[in-house]
């Protein structure tokens, strides 16, 4: 089967391809983490959800780009595999402040707006699984990046407390009814 087959050459190439792409990416990212900063002291979300999006179109990049390295030879990989896990980084620590930031705004406001539940659950399961893959690696985490485990369960437990808080989206079905 020769689809299967490791390709170097020509995967080193794409794969190269992508980390430029996961850097464009990354530098969005940030312009659209500033942009929610501001946005966050005027009480809007529209910042924040921007930068969500970008977030996301930058993981389906992350998990794109792994599943290229795994079929690359080891010994070829090196360089892009720490490039990769560079940017990688690079996009947590970026998460963790601008999530522990929003957040911390959203925690001091006394009403959230109807339908907030349903915003935040998403946003749990991505700090969830942002924490998940930091403890693959725990100490080279600390490392990289001192006290970010302390900053993601920070910012996950605010999370959780406004999930708690926040009103649901009105069911209108026909069984609420009934």
């Amino acid at each position: 089967m020769s689809w299967r087959k490791k390709d170097t050459g020509l995967g080193r190439r794409e794969i190269a391809t992508m980390l430029m792409a996961l850097e464009k990416q990354a530098r969005e990212a940030a312009h659209l983490a500033e942009k929610a900063h501001r946005h966050a002291s005027r009480d809007s979300y529209a910042g924040y959800f921007q930068f969500r999006a970008k977030v996301e179109e930058f993981q389906a990049l992350i998990a794109l780009i792994e599943e290229r390295l795994t079929r690359l030879e080891s010994e070829h990989t090196v360089e892009l595999t720490a490039r990769f896990r560079q940017l990688d980084t690079v996009m947590l620590i970026m998460l963790v402040r601008t999530s522990t930031r929003f957040y911390g705004m959203l925690k001091e406001n006394v009403a959230l707006p109807l339908g907030a539940r349903e915003l935040f659950l998403p946003e749990l399961r991505t700090l969830s699984d942002m924490r998940d893959r930091l403890m693959e690696e725990p100490e080279q985490a600390e490392r990289m990046i001192p006290g970010v485990a302390l900053a993601l369960e920070n910012a996950l437990a605010t999370v959780e407390a406004l999930i708690e808080r926040a009103p649901s989206l009105p069911d209108f079905s026909d069984q609420a009814f009934q």
